[in-house]
């Protein structure tokens, strides 16, 4: 269906692979797991790249697994390709890429506190050649205000076990819980566990679940949601929608200001020859989302500064 819009909307700028021109410059895109959220940013991109780039760019998206093999797959056929520009949303495209590291300017979005995160060797996930748009907002803030409404006093994280985004979310959530004196269960997910059994194994005392960013707890959404919603228990996130399908709040950043601002990021580095790679950009639009159905339906009175401060309320 995007894939579909997409083509629709935005003439000169195809996300298929087809001969390219001589004079015309490949843009090569991998989005893991072919996830909304990141589509989100891709449409927002698209029409933005055509502003800076012109109709002598082609788009070329890749949809691979999440597996590191299939993400450095994807980034040597860009390579192959004879790409100008390589395009990654989220944590595990970028490490790949960085890993990989093709020799062309690489541009990431979706990604949390990119300086912060590490992929080997405690390398920084940010190296030559590379910058793009964050992706994450304030985690504390969101605990603050899930604290405020709720009053809990424990919580859990649901994180993907060997993920660097993960542990980092799950370090920033310990640190800010530990100040307001909240008691956090960690909850490592890894490659053969079942999330539905995970989480029904949650003990009768937590009071609410974090949900960190990752690509298969993306997928599993859905089945998250469902699962805390029959044990009641809040969920909260910092994933795009996430409140809208069930969550109790969630902080996100704007997919489409991420998109614009990875257009920007992109024609600047496209027209630059040997200058160094423009600073990351963070998020300006964030926007805190509470859904009032499921305070109702967990008999959570929501404060009114908390909902003045709301800026979507799902009823």
């Amino acid at each position: 269906m995007f894939l579909g819009l997409l083509i629709l909307c935005c003439v000169g700028l195809a996300p298929t692979a087809p001969a390219v021109a001589a004079e015309e410059t490949l843009i090569a895109v991998i989005l893991p797991n072919d996830l909304p959220r990141y589509w989100q940013i891709q449409t927002a991109f698209l029409p933005a790249m055509q502003s800076a780039c012109g109709t002598g760019c082609r788009v070329y998206v890749q949809t691979p697994n999440a597996d590191p093999l299939s993400l450095r797959n994807s980034v040597r056929k860009a390579v192959a390709l004879d790409a100008r520009l390589i395009i990654t949303y989220g944590t595990a495209a970028t490490s790949a890429a960085r890993i990989e590291n093709p020799g062309l300017p690489i541009l990431f979005a979706d990604v949390p506190d990119p300086e912060a995160l590490t992929y080997d060797n405690n390398k920084s996930l940010v190296g030559k050649n590379m910058t793009g748009v964050r992706g994450d907002a304030p985690l504390p803030a969101l605990l603050t205000f899930f604290v405020e409404a709720t009053k809990a006093v424990n919580l859990a994280i649901l994180y993907e076990k060997g993920s660097a985004e993960g542990t980092y979310q799950k370090n920033t959530l310990l640190q800010a819980a530990k100040r307001r004196n909240v008691a956090v269960l960690e909850l490592a997910l890894g490659e053969g566990d079942d999330v539905v059994s995970a989480l029904k194994s949650l003990p009768n005392q937590i009071e609410g679940l974090y949900l960190a960013h990752g690509e298969r707890l993306a997928l599993q959404l859905n089945d998250i949601i469902t699962t805390m919603k029959q044990k009641n228990i809040p969920v909260i996130s910092q994933i795009s929608g996430s409140a809208e399908l069930g969550a109790f709040m969630a902080l996100e950043t704007d997919p489409v200001e991420q998109g614009e601002q990875l257009a920007v990021l992109a024609g600047q580095m496209l027209r630059s020859k040997k200058s160094p790679p423009p600073a990351i950009i963070k998020p300006r639009q964030v926007a805190f989302v509470v859904n009032l159905k499921v305070a109702h339906a967990l008999h959570i009175q929501v404060p009114l500064q908390t909902l003045t401060a709301a800026t979507r309320v799902v009823r």
